[in-house]
C-alpha cells in the first residue's frame, strides 16, 4: 500500500536550509564532526519530508564530513584487544573513552554489545574522533583454544553464538591481528556494509532503495558509495513529480 509523500513545509524547508548552511561552514573550517551532525540533522528532516531535490543537493557535502571524520579516527590510536576475558572482566566505556579519546577500537563486551555502544554513544556526546566496531566475546568453542568474537552491523540484536544475527561477522580472537592494522579495520568496515549495499542496489521502488542506502550508512556511516548513490536517486527522484512513498 503506497501514498503520495507529503510537500515540504516552510518551516522544515527553511530549518533543512539553515542547517545545510551551517553544515557546509563547518566543513570549510574543518570541524568535520561538527559539520556531520548538522548535515545528518537536515538529512533526517529531508527523509521525512520526502524532500528529494535537498537530500540530493546535501549527500555529497555530508560524505565529504564522514570521510573526513573516518580520516581522523584512522589516525589516532588503533586498539583491537580491548576484549572482556570473562564475564567478571567489565570493561568501563569511560575509562576507554579518556584513554583513547582518538582512534580505531575493538570493544567486545562478554556476550554483550553494551561495552561498544556506550564508547559510541560517549564518542558522539563529546563529539569524539573514535571509531568502534559493536562486537561481543563468548567463551571459546569446545576443542578450540580461542575465544570467540562476534562483530555485528547493528545495534538491538539478539546474540547467539549457535546462530548470529544476520550479517554479523564471527571470528576467533586468534584472527584479529595485532593492534595498529589500520588495513584490516578497513576491510572489516567494508565487510560489514557490502551486503546492505548489495541489498539496497536490487531495490527497484526509488524511495525504499535509498531507504536501504541509509541503512547501509547506518552500519558504516563513511560508506562512500552508499552516499553517492543516495545522491543519485534522489536526484533521479526531484524529476518525478509524484514520486510514491513506500
Amino acid at each position: 500500500m503506497t501514498q503520495e509523500p507529503e510537500l515540504p513545509t516552510g518551516g522544515a524547508a527553511e530549518e533543512v536550509g539553515s542547517l545545510c548552511e551551517q553544515g557546509q561552514r563547518l566543513l570549510m573550517a574543518t570541524e568535520y564532526c561538527k559539520a556531520e551532525r548538522a548535515l545528518a540533522q537536515a538529512e533526517q528532516i529531508a527523509w521525512q519530508q520526502r524532500d528529494f531535490d535537498a537530500l540530493a543537493r546535501l549527500y555529497m557535502p555530508l560524505q565529504e564530513a564522514r570521510r573526513q571524520r573516518r580520516q581522523r579516527c584512522a589516525e589516532g590510536v588503533i586498539r583491537l584487544d580491548l576484549i572482556a576475558q570473562n564475564a567478571d572482566d567489565v570493561l568501563d566505556a569511560k575509562k576507554i573513552v579518556e584513554g583513547f579519546p582518538t582512534g580505531q577500537l575493538l570493544v567486545a563486551g562478554w556476550m554483550s554489545l553494551q561495552p561498544a555502544q556506550a564508547v559510541r554513544e560517549l564518542a558522539y556526546e563529546r563529539c569524539l574522533y573514535l571509531d568502534t566496531f559493536l562486537a561481543a566475546a563468548f567463551p571459546a568453542a569446545v576443542g578450540a583454544g580461542s575465544q570467540i568474537i562476534m562483530i555485528v552491523p547493528l545495534s538491538g540484536v539478539r546474540l547467539d553464538v549457535l546462530y548470529p544475527p544476520a550479517q554479523s561477522v564471527v571470528i576467533s580472537r586468534a584472527e584479529i591481528p595485532p593492534s595498529g592494522q589500520a588495513a584490516w579495520v578497513a576491510q572489516m568496515w567494508q565487510r560489514l556494509h557490502l551486503p546492505f549495499l548489495a541489498a539496497a542496489d536490487q531495490q527497484t521502488d526509488p524511495v525504499r532503495k535509498i531507504d536501504a542506502y541509509r541503512k547501509t550508512i547506518a552500519v558504516d556511516y563513511a560508506c562512500e558509495l552508499a552516499h553517492q548513490k543516495l545522491a543519485d536517486t534522489a536526484r533521479a527522484l526531484t524529476i518525478r513529480p509524484h514520486a510514491r512513498q513506500a
